[in-house]
């Protein structure tokens, strides 16, 4: 079995190798994405996106540290004290200045991911001690959930799918959304590398980015060289560094009280983190979440029972392993009209759209854009462009009616005259109020 394994994981030129009990596990179709109908190969891809993903990881740390080889032990647990003797430092320089840092993070977090403004408010807490109280360690259990048969994959090729063939779809969705939003949120740990940030970073004291940069990097590390650590501080909540939720929690939280404010139909996104990379982390992808939902279920029930099998915290290490390179390949099968400047933001519109994608051909697009068959590559672009050409459209109306909008303070002077109800539900479902 272990030699099947390390056949199937490709290290290239990599001396560095994964925790066997994690390279077990990628080889496993009973793992979290092992049989997902993405991974079209199962468990091959998946140990071909995780192997690529750890190969940069141990690249950037070897080039951190100066080491040519981390694969013993004991030198990754002596890199690993030096890193982490820096945490009493960066905290000691963090609190004395917390709210410019808190400023920043939310500056550098807006950058990063070009969200249009008004869409989110953010509240940003740094060096606040995580409550995991509320983080769901384990699937909410179903009624008669140990009477019911495992469903196929080859099952979901009948057009009528029953209620559990959909459930089943729509976890396995809900799994690729999550590992792309962590995958997004991945550049949020290393988002004090842009020139600006460094800069002010700098201005603050010059001993921070290089202690970002050891301890971010060896923490990336151990996520795949430590794996009874990481299953430790998963299924526990113990050592978790960060948090987010999102408020209101789902997009239609608004049911109908005329009591709710125009103002509180804003995603408001409540960020913690220990130190600053983890809070930048923490607040992209709380915006990252806000679009996530849009891929949920619409039906009540299933968007409960969907989010209480899958968003649970064990889940998150897998998510984080295979979720960056996910969302690498999805931005290399992107259409390059996507980054041009004029189309700076675009991609939120686009993420709306693209999780909107009824789940089986969701999954069917995902699977061609991260497939390594050329043919399979540009049919995921030709779908992206079509999806691109809806997202240039809603963005096209949003921004007429802010122009529109902020033109005239008078409603005989607004286009969008009696339509203004369906702009607001436009809106609503967009989780952004109505700019003023």
């Amino acid at each position: 079995m272990a030699k099947n394994v390390k056949e199937q994981l490709n290290y290239g030129n990599t001396p560095e190798r994964m925790d066997p009990r994690l390279e077990k596990k990628l080889a496993s179709p009973e793992s979290l994405y092992g049989s997902n109908p993405a991974m079209k190969k199962g468990p091959a891809d998946v140990q071909r996106l995780v192997s690529q993903r750890f190969q940069k990881v141990a690249d950037k740390l070897r080039q951190v540290t100066g080491i040519e080889n981390l694969s013993s032990q004991q030198v990754q647990r002596m890199v690993y004290e030096e890193m982490m003797a820096k945490l009493p430092m960066i905290m000691q320089i963090e609190s004395r200045h917390k709210e410019e840092l808190e400023e920043l993070a939310k500056q550098a977090s807006m950058e990063e991911t070009e969200i249009p403004e008004g869409w989110v408010k953010i509240i940003a807490e740094l060096g606040t001690r995580v409550d995991t109280s509320n983080f769901q360690m384990k699937p909410k259990k179903e009624k008669d959930e140990d009477d019911k048969p495992k469903l196929e994959i080859p099952s979901f090729d009948v057009d009528d799918l029953t209620d559990e063939e959909e459930f089943e779809l729509e976890k396995h969705k809900r799994n690729i959304i999550n590992a792309i939003i962590q995958g997004a949120a991945k550049k949020g740990h290393y988002v004090f590398q842009k020139p600006n940030i460094k800069e002010k970073l700098n201005e603050i004291d010059p001993r921070l980015y290089s202690a970002y940069l050891g301890i971010m990097t060896i923490n990336d590390f151990m996520y795949f060289t430590m794996e009874q650590m990481i299953e430790m501080m998963s299924q526990t909540g113990n050592g978790v560094a960060g948090k987010v939720e999102l408020d209101p929690d789902d997009e239609d939280e608004d049911d109908g009280d005329d009591s709710f404010e125009e103002d509180d139909s804003d995603t408001v996104i409540k960020a913690q983190g220990m130190i600053f990379p983890i809070l930048c982390h923490e607040i992209i992808k709380g915006i990252e979440e806000s679009k996530g939902r849009h891929g949920l279920p619409s039906s009540d029930t299933m968007r409960d029972r969907v989010k209480g099998a899958v968003d649970i915290l064990p889940n998150e290490p897998m998510q984080l392993r295979i979720g960056p390179e996910i969302s690498e390949k999805l931005r290399h099968a992107l259409p390059d009209q996507m980054f041009e400047n004029s189309n700076k933001g675009l991609i939120n519109w686009f993420q709306i759209l693209l999780y909107q994608v009824p789940a089986q051909e969701f999954l069917n697009i995902i699977g061609n854009a991260i497939s390594e068959d050329e043919s399979k590559i540009k049919k995921a672009t030709s779908r992206f462009e079509e999806i691109m050409r809806e997202a240039i459209q809603m963005r096209n109306e949003f921004e007429n009616y802010k122009e529109d909008s902020d033109s005239s303070n008078s409603s005989d002077s607004n286009d969008f005259g009696d339509d203004d109800d369906d702009l607001d539900d436009f809106l609503g479902s967009l989780g952004i109020s109505r700019p003023k």
